[in-house]
C-alpha cells in the first residue's frame, strides 16, 4: 500500500498539468484578486474560498481523470491479478491526493501570508488542517464515483463537471447565499461542499464558533463515510464491467 501511495504521489508531482492547475493556478488567482482589492477582511475570505475550491476541483475532477486514465491503460487489470484489495487501492490513492492537497494548501497559505499579509493563529491552522484532511478524502471519493460512473473521457468530463460546479455555485465559497432563492439554499445544505466551506470559514475565525465548527465537521465526516463506501462499492476494473458490484467481492478484491 505504501508503494502504491508513493508511486501515485510522485506521478502527481511530475505531471505538469496537475502542477499548473492545482498549485500555480490557485496561487496566481489568490494573488491576483487579493492584490486587486487589497482589503484584509476580503483577503482572509478569499484564502478560504481558494483553498476550498482547489480541494473540490483537484480532488474531484483530477481524481476522476486519473482513475479513468489508469483504467484505460490497463493498470487496474494488472491489479486484478494481485491480492491487492479494492479498498486498499482506494485508500492509497486517496492518501496520495490528500498529501498533495496539503502541500498545495501550505504553498497557498504561505503566499497569502507573505504577499497579502494574512495572519492566522495556531488554532486556525490546526482547525484548517483537520478540515483539509476530511474534505480532501470526501471529494477524492466523489472523484472515484464520477470515474466509476463513466465509460470514457467525455463521460468523465461531463459527470465530474455536473457534480463539481453545482456544489461550488450553491456554496458560500466566494459570496453569501442569504439573498438567494430558497431552493438554492436548500440544495446547498444537502451537499458536502457547503459544510466544507462553512467549516473552513469558521476555522479562519474560530473564536466563539467552535460548537458550530464541530457540527459542520460532523456532517462533513458523515458525507465522507458515505462517499467512501459508494466509491468502493461502485469501483470497476475496466470500462466494460458494471459499476454496481457485489459488495462482498468488491471489499475482498475478488473480481468475480
Amino acid at each position: 500500500m505504501i508503494t502504491v501511495f508513493t508511486t501515485m504521489l510522485r506521478g502527481m508531482l511530475r505531471d505538469m498539468h496537475t502542477l499548473f492547475w492545482t498549485i500555480a493556478f490557485p496561487v496566481l488567482l489568490l494573488l491576483g484578486l487579493g492584490l486587486y482589492f487589497q482589503q484584509p477582511a476580503y483577503s482572509v475570505k478569499l484564502l478560504g474560498g481558494i483553498l476550498a475550491m482547489n480541494v473540490l476541483f483537484g480532488a474531484t475532477m483530477v481524481t476522476a481523470f486519473n482513475v479513468m486514465s489508469h483504467r484505460n491503460r490497463g493498470v487496474y487489470k494488472l491489479l486484478r491479478a494481485t491480492p491487492f484489495s479494492t479498498s486498499a487501492f482506494v485508500a492509497a490513492m486517496t492518501a496520495a491526493r490528500t498529501a498533495l492537497s496539503l502541500i498545495v494548501s501550505a504553498v497557498t497559505i504561505a503566499a497569502a501570508r507573505l504577499i497579502l499579509g494574512v495572519s492566522l493563529s495556531p488554532l486556525s491552522l490546526l482547525l484548517m488542517l483537520v478540515v483539509l484532511l476530511i474534505g480532501t478524502v470526501c471529494f477524492t471519493a466523489i472523484g472515484f464515483i464520477a470515474a466509476n460512473l463513466s465509460r470514457d473521457e467525455s463521460n468523465v468530463n461531463m459527470i465530474s463537471n455536473l457534480i463539481s460546479f453545482p456544489m461550488l455555485f450553491t456554496s458560500e465559497a466566494f459570496y453569501s447565499l442569504q439573498q438567494a432563492p430558497a431552493w438554492i439554499q436548500i440544495f446547498g445544505s444537502l451537499q458536502p461542499f457547503h459544510y466544507f466551506v462553512q467549516a473552513m470559514n469558521l476555522a479562519l475565525d474560530p473564536i466563539g464558533s467552535l460548537p458550530q465548527f464541530g457540527i459542520s465537521m460532523l456532517i462533513l465526516a458523515l458525507f465522507t463515510v458515505i462517499c467512501l463506501g459508494a466509491a468502493v462499492l461502485t469501483f470497476r476494473w475496466d470500462n466494460e464491467a458494471p459499476a454496481r458490484r457485489n459488495s462482498a467481492a468488491t471489499m475482498s478484491g475478488d473480481p468475480s
